[in-house]
This record gives structure tokens, C-alpha cells and sequence, in this order.
């Protein structure tokens, strides 16, 4: 059985939490990747950014439809989304930017379990930590590509 970190790029290209938000751009742009990871200064994973997140920075937010009962504003649906666009409009930093509920792989897991989560949560690219939070590698649907073109 191949485990993650026998694929993993080690060498992972990330971003600090204070990284302002244009060079977060300019840093994917650079890489070629459609996902970065973000990390503090300990190198813990703080969260992701994919380029979806550096677009919908630079959208306009839309101000969620209300309707007047009795003098009160009731939102009609969207306020959940309302709230992520103008989280992401507002962001100034990575850590304001990332996406924090991050599904990841550990080292010992098996090259086919990330692959599940890969195409199961339809990211790009898998962040590989150990039990405290360390970003270890990263494994990206190329990677395992490559391992299954080997094989």
C-alpha cells in the first residue's frame, strides 16, 4: 500500500497568514496551481485559497433580497452567501481569505483514500498534515495521476 507521504510534494508552495491578499494572487499565479495552502508561522495549516476565493474578492457583493413584514426586515434565503461574499470582499489578509474548513490526509494514509477525498469533496489539491496541524506536503489530482500511470 503507497501511503500520501510517499507522493506528497514536501516542497509545498504556500502563503502566510499576513500575506496580503494581491500577492496571495501573484504567488498562485506564479505557481500554477489552482489552490494554495496558508499557513501561520509555525507552519500549522491555517486554511486554503483556490483561485475562486481571489475572484470572488474582487466581486461586487450583492445585498441579499429583504422583505418588510410589520416593519421588520426578514432576508429571503442567500444571507449565508451574502456573509461569504463580503467576508472575501473585506479581506485584506491570507488568513481573512482562506477557506478554514480544510479537508486534509495524513501522512500514513493511503494513496487511494486521498484520491477519494480528492474526487469525493471535488478539490484540486490535498494539504497532508501530522496530528498537530503541521503542514507536511501536499498531494494534488496530477500527483496521483502520475502514481497511477506508474503502478
Amino acid at each position: 500500500m503507497t501511503t500520501a507521504q510517499e507522493i506528497m510534494t514536501r516542497a509545498a508552495t504556500t502563503v502566510q497568514a499576513e500575506d496580503s491578499v494581491k500577492n496571495v494572487g501573484k504567488i498562485l499565479l506564479q505557481s500554477g496551481h489552482h489552490s494554495i495552502p496558508v499557513v501561520n508561522a509555525e507552519g500549522h495549516l491555517v486554511g486554503m485559497i483556490g483561485e475562486r476565493d481571489l475572484i470572488d474578492a474582487n466581486r461586487e457583493v450583492h445585498l441579499p433580497t429583504m422583505l418588510t413584514i410589520l416593519d421588520g426586515l426578514i432576508p429571503l434565503g442567500g444571507m449565508h452567501e451574502y456573509e461569504e461574499e463580503l467576508r472575501k470582499a473585506t479581506a485584506v489578509t491570507a488568513a481573512q481569505l482562506a477557506t478554514t474548513k480544510v479537508v486534509t490526509a495524513g501522512p500514513d494514509e493511503s494513496v487511494d483514500d486521498v484520491a477519494e477525498k480528492l474526487l469525493r469533496r471535488e478539490v484540486h489539491a490535498l494539504p497532508i498534515v501530522d496530528t498537530e496541524g503541521t503542514l507536511l506536503g501536499i498531494i494534488t489530482r496530477s500527483d496521483i495521476l502520475q502514481h497511477l500511470l506508474k503502478s
